[in-house]
């Protein structure tokens, strides 16, 4: 999920791992990219042999190697916008040691969707949708809500009183966004201000949910590539 400088040769990987949530690690020797490879791209699943002290934190990486390989996101600048803002989501909203097997098979699994789909436009929208659901979050639809409630995570029948909602025609995007697939396969079409207005609420969502979630960078790279 991340990668910080530790020394001249070394780096510290920040990942998510199957069993133990997100875990760091040394990896010396991680700057050569002989070493390094194209096992260190964002959100890359890789393989991780360590060994590791006791009473350390930070286990030592001996060996890292692909466990799926990318074929189209390393050469598709929109893909590789795509997987950089899903990273810096996930770097804003999932912390140390929380163990959730079920998140790491869904990112596993949008990671290699997003690679082999051909229709991508919704894609950011939903997967901010679905990975609420392993976040505790997902949005619940109260029947005949036409207002998105940010602060309930609720579709409601009326206007909230507060400002953190959703306008009513942005909300009906969002819902219907709701049951679309990673894949696109059943995706709905809409216009580029209309997935923009969705993707921005969305992010407003989380925003309210989580009072440390930054700005992201990748947004405006995100954006760039954004087309009807």
């Amino acid at each position: 999920m991340q990668k910080t400088d530790y020394s001249d040769n070394a780096l510290i990987l920040k990942l998510l791992t199957e069993s133990e949530g997100v875990r760091s690690f040394i990896f010396p020797g991680g700057k050569s990219k002989k070493k390094q490879g194209n096992t260190l791209i964002p959100l890359s699943v890789v393989n991780v042999t360590f060994t590791q002290k006791p009473n350390h934190n930070l286990g030592s990486v001996r060996e890292i190697e692909s466990a799926v390989v990318l074929r189209d996101i390393p050469f598709n600048p929109y893909k590789s916008g795509i997987l950089f803002f899903m990273n810096e989501v996930l770097n804003n909203t999932v912390k140390e040691q929380e163990d959730n097997e079920g998140l790491y098979n869904f990112v596993k699994h949008a990671v290699q969707i997003l690679d082999l789909s051909e229709s991508t436009l919704n894609f950011p929208a939903v997967f901010l949708i679905q990975l609420t659901n392993y976040l505790g979050f997902y949005p619940k639809v109260n029947e005949g809500g036409k207002f998105f409630d940010l602060r309930e995570g609720t579709f409601v029948r009326y206007q909230p009183s507060h400002p953190m909602y959703v306008p009513e025609e942005t909300s009906a995007v969002i819902k219907s966004l709701l049951d679309t697939k990673l894949d696109g396969s059943n995706q709905p079409v809409f216009n580029l201000q209309t997935r923009r207005r969705a993707l921005h609420e969305l992010l407003n969502y989380y925003r309210v949910l989580f009072d440390h979630f930054h700005d992201l960078q990748s947004l405006a790279v995100l954006e760039a590539t954004f087309h009807d």
